[in-house]
């Protein structure tokens, strides 16, 4: 699919459309890494993946701070199921909690308002990347590192037995991928309730 989005120049620079907002999805770690994935929805069947960030050891303020500094026009912000999850050491908040309460980021108070990725299997939520990955486009620069998570994901082989297991392989590649499932998953889910309510009409 990668190879297809290369030779259809899918994957270089992107036009300027700063008009249009800027949703995220997290991929959201503890002690592990979080993975961003910035994205401008210009249809339905239309993608620019404009930006992607992702780092380790690092608390929520530091990734609302990149957000900030970013200066994107934000619309929806997308974290998985466990984002609500409470926390020690935090006041017993989610890190959805403790987001819309907000940080002191320059001088300024920011908060984002997360919203919960519906749950789904890795297996139908890699199938939905399969299908969603055609409509996109992707800022070669920005998204490198996203890129080649994407592009190195893979399946875990199984020594014992000689054969793939049915689960990824949780490696480098990991955050990035499941952060672009999430994404997936949530345009899959929209376009699903939007064909059920045009049947309906």
């Amino acid at each position: 699919q990668f190879s297809w989005l290369y030779s259809q120049k899918r994957i270089g620079s992107i036009p300027d459309n700063s008009h249009l907002p800027v949703h995220t999805f997290w991929d959201i770690g503890v002690s592990d890494s979080t993975a961003i994935w910035f994205v401008r929805e210009l249809s339905e069947t239309e993608f620019h993946i404009i930006d992607y960030y992702e780092n380790s050891g690092e608390g929520l303020r530091h990734y609302m701070k990149v957000l900030k500094d970013r200066g994107y026009n934000y619309g929806e912000h997308w974290g998985p199921h466990d984002i609500d999850n409470r926390e020690f050491g935090s006041d017993a908040k989610s890190r959805r909690e403790l987001a819309k309460e907000g940080y002191e980021i320059d001088g300024q108070t920011y908060s984002l308002k997360f919203n919960v990725v519906p749950k789904e299997s890795v297996e139908t939520g890699i199938e939905m990347v399969r299908e969603i990955l055609p409509n996109c486009v992707f800022d070669e620069s920005k998204c490198e590192q996203g890129i080649n998570a994407l592009e190195g994901y893979r399946k875990e082989w199984d020594d014992k037995r000689g054969c793939w297991k049915d689960k990824p392989l949780h490696d480098w590649t990991s955050h990035g991928s499941d952060g672009f499932r999430y994404f997936a998953v949530v345009k899959n889910k929209r376009k699903r309730k939007t064909s059920v309510r045009n049947l309906s009409i």
